[in-house]
């Protein structure tokens, strides 16, 4: 038979094991916030549009006007657009012109962060690109509707890159 004084302790060394979760969660102290997200405080960024092809040119896409359209819902977030920055987005567009009046494009566009790192196999500093977001959507129409449904596509595309850098501020 064991004595009192191992009983007890014995007892206390249970309790301790069995305090309920909340308890024991309210004196750990919280998770800390994730910090250092991609696109955090990023308020300017490059916009390029990448050479169209003569199937794209003929169904009415222009890189000026991808540009703007693209850049529209950017600039009403206060986002500005320079010639160089840590960020570019790099606007593109893949068209086939299907039975000489069907348009068929793919619009895309990555957001990308430019990096520098110290690369210990070689001992030497490099750089390298990040993908930090990427979208495209597929248009099918005539010819004379699809430079309009295009850039309403690609203002699309510049929200949806919107909703990312919001979650990321």
């Amino acid at each position: 038979m064991t004595s009192l004084p191992a009983r007890l302790a014995t007892a206390a060394c249970l309790l301790v094991l069995f305090v309920s979760p909340a308890a024991a969660q309210s004196e750990s102290p919280a998770p800390a916030e994730p910090t250092g997200a991609p696109l955090a405080g990023a308020t300017v960024m490059q916009l390029s549009v990448a050479p169209l092809s003569a199937e794209s040119q003929r169904c009415g896409l222009q890189a000026d006007l991808i540009r703007d359209s693209f850049q529209q819902p950017l600039a009403a977030e206060g986002i500005g657009i320079q010639t160089s920055a840590h960020v570019r987005i790099v606007v593109k567009a893949t068209t086939v012109v299907y039975q000489e009046t069907v348009c068929i494009s793919n619009i895309e566009a990555t957001a990308l962060q430019t990096t520098r790192y110290f690369d210990r196999k070689t001992q030497a500093e490099r750089a390298g690109q990040v993908l930090l977001w990427s979208g495209s959507s597929l248009y099918v129409s005539g010819e004379r509707d699809h430079v309009v449904l295009t850039n309403i596509g690609y203002r699309d595309l510049a929200r949806s890159f919107l909703r990312k850098w919001k979650t990321n501020q």
